[in-house]
């Protein structure tokens, strides 16, 4: 099956799902100017806000359909969190603590200049961010858990040992903000992973309903 394939059957679970690809996109280059510590935020990360995926572009999926299937279903594990928790909410818990910036604003009307500054500042630090960890967690653990199935039904070794190191890195580094730089996130994976090598679900939660259902037309 094509990735398109897969897109077409993801939109029956999620009807306003939408794929783009950064590199026709003027807002994901100025998101990625913007983002200036991620340095491949253009050419080696998926975004999505709300229902819009935005993949690097589309000669990168052609080139590797599989590998961005996966990333598909990751991604949708986000847009199944925006709309469970509504794409307000989510988003703001998602840019948390750095989104309080915005809610600071206010107090240049009754504080002194410099201190608002000074508290925008420690917040758009890169202080760590539980509910950024908490969504992405969500979706690695998926992603592993897609991984193990996809080889039993495409034949091929699964590397997650290596796929779980990889992604408990990017917890700890400057692509998402220095997130969690804590050591928890090992325990977790490793323990999860058990779960998902026993063909386990890693955590119970609806959208391995929808995973599963999916994984069959990759």
């Amino acid at each position: 099956m094509s990735f398109q394939q897969l897109v077409d059957a993801s939109e029956k679970h999620f009807p306003d799902l939408k794929v783009k690809y950064k590199d026709q996109s003027k807002f994901m280059a100025l998101l990625g100017y913007l983002l200036f510590f991620n340095k491949k935020f253009m050419s080696g990360y998926t975004t999505t806000i709300g229902s819009t995926v935005y993949f690097p572009s589309k000669s990168a999926v052609t080139l590797r359909p599989t590998s961005y299937s996966i990333t598909m279903l990751h991604e949708l594990v986000h847009v199944y969190d925006a709309k469970k928790y509504s794409q307000v909410l989510f988003s703001f818990l998602y840019l948390t603590p750095q989104a309080l910036a915005l809610l600071i604003i206010p107090l240049f009307f009754v504080l002194p200049w410099w201190s608002v500054l000074l508290m925008m500042a420690v917040c758009l630090s890169p202080l760590p961010s539980f509910f950024r960890m908490h969504f992405e967690k969500r979706a690695y653990l998926s992603s592993l858990y897609v991984v193990h199935h996809l080889a039993a039904k495409l034949d091929f070794k699964p590397l997650l040992d290596s796929n779980k190191t990889s992604f408990v890195n990017q917890f700890k580094g400057a692509a998402y903000y220095f997130m969690w730089p804590f050591s928890n996130l090992d325990r977790e994976f490793d323990e999860a992973l058990v779960k998902i090598k026993n063909n386990e679900r890693p955590f119970e939660d609806p959208v391995f309903d929808i995973l599963d259902d999916l994984i069959k037309v990759v």
